[in-house]
């Protein structure tokens, strides 16, 4: 593969450090020395799309792989122009299915082309590709919600909703909601030792809400039990300890101390997310976790998934209207969650609204690939002549 042209690299530094303009004009700069560079229109392809300028990009796209047919982040920045742009179904299948082929391991190329499939109505051939990236990736949330907006389609809701709990519980975000109420942003990244912790209530405290941060459950529990041992009614313990069995998945457990911590302190917001959770997980608990919720909503309202966690809640209990409203609260609040919009996705379709679910699951698709720097991922690995890490 031919080295990468200063002019080149130069649009890739703008383009990296989100000076859109500034790289669009570097890479035409770069094109007037080398029209044949199958880097530089994938990056032009990839600045188009960020624009908005859909049908520049699969232009430029379309040029790159012309020039270079293993050249997989043009595929993305097409297969992606594609589906935004929207009613291009065939030839947006046809793209994700070329990357999946380019990158085989490529998780994300199998769930787009689920997507696609989904779009084009051929939702056999859908269900086989999200099932295939779940194969590659256990943990991909967002085959899991495209599997649960399908089985929403197929079998109603009853069976749709333990698939969209499923995969807001490898969605990590779930995990962030509740360190951002309990206010711990960022764990140690090294281990605890909770002999060396300072023999004091608070610092026992803070120590086990880092180790649960660093998923260090052992140090966790041996200092919320020092912090219990010492005092029996702390409520915030018993609510880090509540969240500690709740991912061991011992619910009994975690309910317990969660509403032990809840007659100490009724407005601890670790507390009534980790009970809500609770209640969400049992069947025939919906009632029950809606009103944990809702409380939970009126003291951390800011928080996009608070509302979610509502959301589902209601839609358990076929208040799809009032549902579709909490829902549109949390993209409000936060228009990049993907488990907002699919939930969203999921209201308009049980009122019938196949195209506004459908815009809501492209949008999904943006936030989330977005999120992973997939393009840039894909680019270095083309670059460098390796797999995307």
């Amino acid at each position: 593969m031919a080295a990468r042209s200063k002019a080149v690299q130069a649009a890739e530094a703008l383009a990296r450090a989100g000076q859109v303009g500034a790289a669009v004009a570097a890479c035409y700069d770069a094109l007037a020395l080398d029209h044949r560079d199958a880097h530089t229109h994938a990056l032009l392809a990839h600045l188009m799309l960020e624009g908005d300028f859909y049908d520049e990009a699969i232009s430029a796209a379309t040029l790159a792989i012309e020039i270079d047919p293993d050249c997989s982040p043009a595929y993305l920045a097409l297969g992606l122009a594609y589906d935004r742009r929207g009613g291009m179904w065939d030839q947006s299948v046809l793209v994700w299915h070329e990357l999946a082929e380019v990158v085989p391991d490529l998780v994300t190329a199998h769930v787009q082309l689920g997507e696609a499939f989904a779009a084009a109505a051929f939702e056999e051939e859908a269900v086989r590709s999200w099932k295939r990236a779940l194969e590659l990736d256990p943990k991909e949330a967002r085959a899991t919600y495209n599997l649960a907006i399908s089985s929403l389609k197929r079998e109603g809701m009853a069976l749709a909703l333990p698939l969209f709990r499923q995969a807001g519980e490898l969605d990590p975000s779930q995990d962030e909601l509740f360190f951002a109420l309990l206010g711990v942003k960022e764990g140690l990244g090294k281990p605890i030792d909770p002999a060396r912790v300072k023999p004091n209530r608070t610092a026992r405290i803070g120590a086990a809400g880092l180790a649960l941060r660093d998923e260090d459950l052992f140090a966790a529990a041996e200092l919320v039990r020092l912090a219990l041992d010492e005092q029996p009614d702390d409520g915030e313990a018993l609510a880090l300890a509540a969240y500690a069995y709740l991912k061991q998945e011992a619910t009994n457990e975690a309910m317990a101390c969660a509403l032990r911590a809840l007659t100490l302190d009724p407005e601890l917001t670790t507390a009534l997310y980790t009970l809500g959770v609770v209640y969400a997980k049992r069947t025939g608990l919906n009632r029950h976790a809606a009103r944990v919720f809702i409380a939970l909503a009126k003291r951390a309202s800011s928080h996009a998934l608070v509302h979610v966690l509502l959301a589902e809640s209601l839609m358990g209990l076929q208040r799809y209207e009032q549902a579709s409203k909490t829902y549109r609260l949390a993209v409000r609040l936060d228009p990049a969650c993907v488990r907002a919009r699919f939930g969203l996705a999921a209201s308009y379709l049980t009122s019938g609204r196949h195209a506004e679910a459908q815009w809501e699951i492209r949008r999904a698709a943006y936030y989330d690939t977005k999120r992973q720097g997939l393009f840039w991922r894909l680019y270095d690995a083309y670059a460098g002549g390796g797999e995307p890490s």
